[in-house]
């Protein structure tokens, strides 16, 4: 059997399926296994010893003129017809997904019913929804579940079984090891890494909040580290200002999975909801998750060692970008406080047992 999985982005999203690719390569050991994924994710998936092909989609040619797209869809036909697709699983449920699908000529497409976009309607084999008050881990595996494939049936709060590996390679751990030689961390006090990005602007606790957290920690003997992407640069020149202690930081230091790799010589992960936080599970780090407009419970931290702070409130979720009330950042997440947030890492470093990982470079 050739099975094509499609997933083109995020990066919580595509690690959320990386527990239904090891399953569908244990159920079926000889399948020939497939996955089309966005350029900008590519590192995460390159060198998976469950995959046969990375199909690298150009997020930048898929949004050009129609002329650029006709010759990128002409190229992505090419190569992936180039294997007789047996089944195609779109685990996006969006036209751009569904228009990728359909390139492999895949004799089968199998995705949920209804999907974000109404693509079902095209579905060869369309899935009924499960409730949606489940992990989206949880929900993949129930989809590719009705190929055969043997899953352990877990719940979000059960078992914790899953396998999201990345394929961290010895550069990235050379890479690593180095950032975290820079960083000179008093070896007797903890180290809690504090992820103030996030892509979607509501999801972002704000930059003085961060800042009297970072302070607080150092108060109580704790090591705080920053950490952000490359368009961070000016909130964490905020953050650096406001703080009146002495404050350490890697912001758009090093390459995705450099951050994968330096995260377990951490005891701890603080980050709002975004990819960083599903790298920190990845990688086995205990989370705070600072969660707003989203509901956890879809797609939280898929741990046993993590804590999601979340203040109620009528309009949640309502996943928007932007908040309704034209408060940034929004209410649900202003109403966590930093006191909150340093109890509850004070309550998860003391119940911690094993000390951060030396990085093996």
């Amino acid at each position: 059997m050739n099975i094509l999985l499609v997933r083109l982005s995020s990066l919580g999203d595509i690690l959320h399926v990386l527990p239904s690719l090891r399953a569908l390569r244990q159920s079926f050991p000889g399948a020939r296994l497939g996955w089309v994924v966005e350029d900008s994710f590519k590192d995460l998936l390159s060198g998976l010893p469950e995959l046969d092909h990375l199909y690298i989609l150009s997020r930048e040619r898929s949004r050009g003129s129609w002329k650029e797209q006709l010759q990128l869809g002409r190229e992505m036909k090419s190569r992936l017809q180039q294997v007789p697709w047996d089944v195609a699983i779109d685990f996006q449920g969006l036209w751009k997904s569904l228009r990728v699908c359909r390139w492999a000529r895949a004799k089968r497409i199998l995705g949920y019913s209804p999907s974000p976009e109404r693509t079902h309607f095209l579905y060869t084999d369309p899935v009924p929804l499960p409730s949606m008050d489940r992990h989206a881990v949880d929900r993949h595996l129930d989809l590719i579940s009705t190929l055969g494939c043997s899953i352990h049936s877990a719940s979000y709060r059960g078992e914790f079984t899953r396998d999201f590996t990345l394929p961290l390679t010895p550069a990235n751990r050379q890479r690593a090891a180095a950032i975290l030689s820079e960083l000179d961390l008093p070896p007797e006090s903890p180290r809690v890494l504090l992820n103030f990005s996030a892509r979607k602007p509501a999801n972002r606790w704000g930059v003085d909040r961060f800042a009297a957290l970072a302070d607080a920690l150092a108060r109580e003997g704790i090591s705080p580290v920053l950490t952000g992407g490359p368009d961070d640069h000016e909130e964490e020149r905020q953050i650096l200002e406001r703080v009146t202690i002495p404050l350490r930081s890697i912001v758009a230091r090093g390459r995705l999975l450099d951050l994968a790799a330096l995260m377990p010589s951490f005891d701890l992960a603080v980050t709002g909801d975004t990819g960083p936080m599903h790298i920190a599970v990845a990688m086995k780090v205990p989370v705070v998750a600072i969660f707003g407009p989203a509901n956890p419970v879809r797609t939280g931290p898929y741990s046993p060692e993590a804590v999601v702070l979340q203040a109620p409130r009528e309009c949640q979720p309502c996943y928007a970008r932007t908040c309704q009330y034209k408060q940034m950042p929004p209410p649900c997440l202003t109403d966590i406080t930093v006191e909150a947030v340093t109890g509850t890492i004070q309550k998860m470093l003391q119940q911690k047992t094993t000390s951060p990982m030396e990085i093996d470079s």
